[in-house]
């Protein structure tokens, strides 16, 4: 039941940020308009990025559900694209940014995974 949960929550996120991209500029949609577009994308990398993890888990050879800590995981994960965008906007996306948001990524699931 989660999974279509899931399925359809990327898809009506995809729609809109497809919708967004075509027919608006960031200066007519204003602040709030900004902030529906950082969260259908977030929304977005996180529906893609459960699909990846479930598929690295059905590999590893691990049944079952996910468990919390794999949804906290993944939403460290998908937070990585958001980060990215943000430091582009700012202008200041180099090497040291990528390995800034990868150490982000990796310190934060690490302490899900040991906290959780």
């Amino acid at each position: 039941m989660r999974n279509h949960i899931f399925i359809a929550l990327g898809i009506i996120a995809l729609v809109i940020l497809l919708v967004m991209l075509n027919f608006t500029t960031p200066t007519t949609v204003g602040p709030f308009g900004v902030l529906v577009f950082f969260t259908t994308v977030y929304l977005l990398f996180f529906c893609v990025f459960l699909g990846l993890w479930r598929i690295f888990r059905r590999m590893l050879g691990k049944k079952g559900e996910l468990k919390r800590k794999d949804y906290i995981c993944v939403g460290v994960i998908a937070f990585a694209p958001i980060m990215l965008l943000l430091m582009q906007s700012f202008g200041s996306a180099n090497i040291f940014t990528f390995i800034g948001v990868g150490i982000f990524v990796f310190l934060g699931c690490f302490l899900v995974i040991k906290r959780a």
